[in-house]
């Protein structure tokens, strides 16, 4: 019912927020759909309140879902009482078999249709039109909802009162679980709602944390809206679970927390799960402690996914996800859509059967969204098996037990799953010398990788336990090859360090080579050809001088069961892959998997999207396969991607262009052409947009044409079966009237399509330098941060974009330039306007007044080192010791003039911005505009003068007129042009060098003030007490200037603001918080190592011990290690600190000026003369000192080694017990370093 409920809970706007849209009840579809998501309520709960026997209660139940197939929503939603009651009579009737239908229930339903009548809408806006002889009425909304594979009717029925045809359209392509079936059925859902749907049915608490790579289809979403409607759980409790969306920041999983100790003070058994992204456990580490301490059952499930500098998805980066691994809490891993849900299933009974909690984790890029067929389980049965293992829970007394009880777990869970899992999963001959370990995406492509090489999946990875690892691995095993999914570091990785480990206690005759493979930033290269070619590069170099980027991935394996379809989609476009992806698995009975890639950065986002499907129900899937059918439904993605290059030979093209033979050989390059002839492509034309257009066709209706071409263009055995697929989408009040508008959208495709003849003058085509570089063109959309919804989510997802003249709901409003007098009104009669006059930069920002700006190092040197302090009286600005302050930089006036003058506009022109509401501004809260001038907004808003991203660059696209550089912006943005891209990086070329360079791509003011982003704050350490210094803040800074490769000088865009200002200029501030504070005694040692402009929170330090003392308070001892380049320029604060430590303040100065003498002294060096000071003020039980270190990243290892030497000597301990203590004192959050 899960589904069912939540299908129509989704339809047509139910959660709308649009008040006046639900006034009239009989014209508004969310007052229908709400009407028949209670009527079915009613049903169920008579049917659940009856006593009935298991068997016959799970048969009702089932009937129920199976008869909504046949009951208009609008039939639902006018049942009365008595039929609501004869209804829930007749579904409990007993039967042979739970697909018969009663007599009672065939009546009961027979009178359900024949009462109800066709209710006419006015929300939606109607088009109709006479199509050969049939008057058509059709919405521009198509919006494509989540159900089952025999989901139920869930759309707005739109009637002209005056036709003979009503259609109404059943959304009853996606995805969802029907949860209380008995049948293990295959069911098309994603890998996230395959996810949540086992956590929402076993919990009573979800904590949901947004991904923002996947803003549309986070982990979560479905929950959220499940439990708006209402849907109870497992549990049949009359609640539905509650699900609360937090915020990914730091200390994150407090709320979480919070539930766990007020269970455990309650000794309730309330189940709690956390729904989250890779990016939220980063936060949440410092609690996952305590929550691991709690030993409660929290089931976390985490999406591992990771965006570079460029918004761009890294796939197989788990290195956030990892963090969490010393936390003491429990990791399992899916690495599949079906895996997912039997893993979430396992992880809740798990943490059940154990009293842990338990992260579960699933690949964010792939995974998540990809929508396959998977069997599934009752959710009865999932409530009953997790109930049973936590009255069965065992305690472990250490990993080894504890692993051999979660596998026992597994065992008992493989009769319900129809699958088993072990902690560790071998697969390969028994003789193998080569094993390859994976976790993450790189287990569903390890497979057939050449002679005597096996393949160990970690499916468990904590506990770590080192005989169950052994156990798996052949004991003939002579190399092993860790392939994880962590970002290419120096350092080994995780998994690798756990692998090598366990070997010390291998038995075997000689101790396997252990090599490190970090494919975390080659995710996408990620094919079993590419670990194929992996295998046999490290087996033939023994893993030395290991060069992933130069890897070509080996030929694979044919698929002959497996077929294949490619559509190249719009945002607009997108469900029609997805009714596609249905047809294949209910009207063929193939297995089906969907697989998008979306690119967000174009003007207009595409979709890569992928349909295999086959027969078989063991072969796996392969993306990398070729197919022998694509589609493209804007072919200005020709330009962008070589389309081609993933067709088999003698593949089928569909062109959605208005074209003609001669048109496609003017309109499409040479290398294009030549990549059809040479693969004899067969490639077809129809211009869909304009027979929508003549037809009158908008959303629904374009949807249902675009399925039609797609039927009848594909060579398969599917048209007549998914024609009748097709017709059971809609509900019609006129089944003859209906077929007949089929029939004429097929004649029409039929009319329309062209057949391009094979040229045999594409192959004798000679190509030059540009057609080469075409053919190189990405076979891939990279994954950016996906800006749209998945095309199977039905709360976002919709076939047909309109554009308004104002935003929809969620939707960025451009700027736009005014005028200068309705500026003045807004000034002159403010309280008209409710004018403001407010700092732009947020509530929570301050104006400072500088009262000094003085150079500390001296004016020959070639370092600016320089103090500020700003005047904070009457601000309210107050902030602790260790923050930082940030600094809202303005770019350079002239240089700002000089680009205006450029681009050809006016310094005083007017632009009104709008500012974004707050999340928590209450219902019905107005949005405010900001006025500047367009000097000011470029000036001291927009970072024009910053790098660009490559999304601004795919921005600029659109925009450019000239075609060379329209082809010159897209090759940068290529992957041939990478390198190109990165020296325009190196060179920080900025967004005002790039608009120069192409000044045919010229946006509007509006258009461009939103593609620029905004000056974000340089943030500095404060370098002063306020408790010393009540009314004033203090920042020691650097002025930042580099030459770039060209010789040109470039300036640090805040310290260049800085440099310039004078006593009396004022300044927007803000506080950020630090993790650099005092330790909590005063008498508690503290040790301070600090180069160059890292002495800042030091000096604060050192001033609030000064104060303290000022009061009489004993405060303890202080070190400070300071280094720099020489004392005569940078012996920063030198006075000040001459005199701390002669009054005894300071009790140890230690300086290490590194140029001054012959051999390089560093701050290091002196540490390792004080090791006997530094064990005793660290680690003397007494005094519990704090360690803490700022400045540049290079010194924090050497820094580290002088601290473990130290307590190696002191404890006379083995390094890696000194190591320990220095991560023991990490977490008590006695060593802290912030470098840069």
């Amino acid at each position: 019912m899960l589904t069912v409920l939540h299908t129509l809970a989704n339809s047509a706007g139910l959660f709308s927020k649009n008040q006046a849209a639900i006034t009239n009840a009989s014209a508004n579809p969310a007052q229908k759909i709400n009407k028949a998501l209670q009527n079915l309520h009613v049903v169920r709960k008579i049917i659940l309140t009856q006593n009935l026997p298991e068997d016959q209660e799970q048969a009702a139940l089932t009937r129920l879902d199976q008869i909504l197939d046949q009951i208009s929503v609008n039939s639902l939603s006018v049942l009365t009482y008595t039929q609501i009651q004869d209804l829930a009579a007749a579904l409990t009737v007993t039967t042979t078999s739970t697909t018969t239908t009663s007599k009672e229930l065939t009546q009961i339903l027979s009178t359900i249709r024949s009462s109800s009548s066709v209710i006419t809408t006015t929300t939606t806006k109607t088009i109709t039109k006479t199509i050969n002889g049939t008057t058509v009425t059709t919405s521009e909304d198509d919006n494509v909802s989540v159900t089952s594979s025999e989901g139920p009717s869930s759309a707005v029925t739109v009637v002209d009162e005056l036709d003979n045809l009503s259609l109404s359209i059943r959304s009853n392509i996606a995805l969802g679980i029907q949860g209380d079936s008995k049948a293990s059925a295959l069911q098309l859902t994603s890998g996230n709602l395959a996810v949540e749907h086992v956590a929402y049915a076993l919990s009573d608490l979800l904590f949901v944390y947004p991904s923002s790579a996947s803003q549309h289809s986070y982990l979560g979403h479905g929950s959220e809206q499940w439990a708006k409607a209402g849907l109870s759980n497992a549990t049949n409790s009359v609640l539905a679970p509650q699900v609360l969306q937090m915020s990914t920041r730091a200390n994150a999983a407090s709320a979480v927390l919070g539930a766990v100790s007020s269970a455990a003070s309650a000794k309730a058994t309330s189940a709690i799960s956390t729904l989250a992204s890779s990016a939220a456990i980063v936060n949440m580490v410092p609690n996952l402690y305590q929550i691991a301490q709690a030993n409660r059952p929290v089931v976390f499930h985490v999406t591992a996914e990771s965006v570079d500098s460029n918004l761009n998805v890294l796939r197989g980066d788990y290195s956030d996800v990892l963090v969490a691994r010393e936390t003491g809490i429990l990791y399992l891993a899916s690495n599949s859509v079906q895996e997912a849900y039997n893993v979430s299933v396992l992880a809740h009974a798990v943490a059940a059967g154990t009293n842990q909690s338990v992260i579960h984790v699933l690949d964010g890029v792939k995974t998540s969204q990809q929508v396959e067929a998977i069997k599934t389980v009752g959710d009865q049965a999932l409530a009953a098996f997790v109930k049973q293992e936590q009255r069965n829970a065992v305690v472990a007394h250490d990993e080894e037990s504890l692993v051999s009880a979660i596998e026992g777990i597994f065992d008992r869970a493989s009769a319900l799953l129809g699958h088993s899992y072990k902690a560790f999963e071998y697969t390969g001959p028994k003789d193998a010398e080569t094993v390859v370990v994976v976790y993450g995406p790189a287990a569903n492509v390890a497979h057939h990788l050449g002679d005597k090489v096996g393949v160990l999946n970690i499916r468990l990875y904590r506990p770590w336990s080192f005989s169950h690892f052994l156990k798996a691995i052949p004991t003939s095993t002579k190399n092993v090859i860790v392939v994880e999914p962590v970002s290419n570091t120096t350092a080994h990785g995780p998994i690798f360090l756990d692998v090598s480990a366990s070997f010390n206690l291998w038995t075997g005759a000689h101790r396997p080579t252990v090599t490190d493979v970090k494919y975390g930033l080659h995710g996408a290269s990620l094919t079993q050809g590419w670990i194929k070619a992996l295998v046999h590069q490290v087996r033939a170099t023994k893993g030395a001088k290991l060069d992933l980027a130069s890897i070509v991935a080996e030929p694979e394996l044919a698929q002959g069961d497996v077929n294949q379809v490619i559509f190249w989609e719009t945002a607009a476009s997108s469900a029609v892959s997805a009714h596609v992806a249905k047809h294949f698995q209910s009207a063929l009975g193939q297995r089906t998997q969907h697989s998008s890639r979306v690119n967000s950065y174009r003007h207009s986002a595409v979709i890569e999207t992928r349909v295999q499907y086959s027969k078989s129900n063991t072969v796996a899937f392969n993306e990398s396969s070729l197919a022998g059918y694509a589609t493209v439904q804007d072919v200005a993605v020709l330009a962008e991607y070589n389309v081609v290059a993933s067709l088999k030979q003698g593949a089928t093209l569909v062109l959605n262009a208005p074209w003609s033979v001669e048109e496609l050989e003017a309109k499409t390059s040479a290398a294009f052409r030549f990549a059809l002839g040479a693969k004899q492509i067969q490639v077809l034309l129809i211009d869909l947009n304009t027979v929508a257009k003549e037809l009158g066709l908008l959303g629904a209706g374009k949807t249902l044409l675009a399925q039609i071409a797609f039927l009848k263009t594909h060579s398969s055995n599917l048209n007549d079966a998914a024609f009748g697929a097709i017709a059971r989408q809609y509900e019609t009040t006129n089944d003859k009237l209906f077929d007949g508008l089929i029939s004429s959208l097929i004649e029409r495709v039929d009319k329309e399509v062209i057949e391009v003849p094979q040229n045999p003058n594409w192959l004798a085509i000679e190509l030059g330098e540009a057609d080469q570089a075409a053919l190189a063109l990405p076979k891939h959309v990279t994954s950016t941060v996906r800006g749209i919804a998945n095309a199977f989510d039905g709360s976002h997802a919709t076939t047909a974009v309109e554009e308004s003249s104002a935003p929809e709901e969620g939707e960025v409003a451009l700027g736009k330039t005014s005028n200068w007098h309705k500026a003045a009104w807004q000034l002159m009669f403010s309280e008209a306007f409710d004018t403001r006059q407010v700092l732009s930069d947020g509530d929570h920002s301050y104006l400072v007044k500088i009262t000094e700006n003085r150079r500390l190092t001296p004016t020959t040197y070639d370092r600016n080192v320089f103090h500020l302090e700003f005047d904070t009286t009457n601000t309210g600005l107050k902030y602790d010791i260790g923050d930082a302050l940030g600094i809202h930089g303005w770019n350079d006036t002239q240089e700002v003039l000089d680009f205006i003058e450029f681009y050809g506009e006016k310094p005083q022109t007017v632009v009104v911005v709008p500012r974004a509401l707050a999340k928590n501004a209450p219902e019905g809260t107005i949005a405010r505009h900001q006025t500047n001038s367009l000097l000011q907004i470029l000036q001291q808003t927009l970072d024009l003068f910053g790098r660009p991203s490559k999304r601004f660059y795919a921005d600029l696209i659109p925009y450019a007129t000239n075609a060379a550089e329209k082809e010159r912006l897209t090759h940068l943005i290529s992957a041939e042009g990478a390198q190109e891209f990165k020296d325009r990086v190196e060179e920080t070329l900025t967004h005002a060098d790039i608009l120069r360079e192409f000044p045919s791509a010229h946006p509007s003011i509006p258009q461009l003030i939103n593609m620029l982003p905004a000056i974000k704050p340089r943030h500095y350490s404060i370098a002063s007490s306020q408790k010393a210094h009540p009314n004033s803040v203090h920042l020691l800074i650097v002025a930042v200037e580099w030459t770039a490769p060209s010789g040109k000088a470039r300036f640090g865009q805040c310290t260049r603001y800085l440099t310039s200002l004078g006593v009396g200029d004022n300044v927007t501030v803000s506080i950020k918080p630090s993790v650099m504070t005092l330790p909590p005694s005063p008498h508690q040692p503290v040790i301070m190592a600090g180069l160059g402009t890292g002495m800042a929170p030091f000096r604060a330090f050192i001033q609030e011990r000064a104060w303290q003392k000022a009061q009489g308070i004993d405060v303890g001892p202080m070190i400070l290690y300071f280094g720099s380049r020489n004392r005569a320029n940078e012996y920063l604060y030198g006075e000040e600190l001459e005199a701390y430590h002669a009054d005894g303040l300071l009790t140890h100065l230690r300086l290490a000026f590194s140029r001054d003498q012959k051999e390089k002294v560093y701050i290091q060096n002196k540490m390792n003369e004080d090791g006997t000071l530094l064990h005793k003020y660290l680690l003397d039980a007494e005094l519990n000192g704090h360690f803490y270190l700022c400045g540049p990243t290079w010194p924090a290892g050497d820094v580290k080694d002088a601290i473990v030497q130290s307590f190696m000597d002191g404890e006379a301990c083995a390094a890696i017990d000194a190591n320990r203590i220095v991560n023991k004192l990490k977490e008590e959050e006695r060593y802290v370093l912030e470098v840069y």
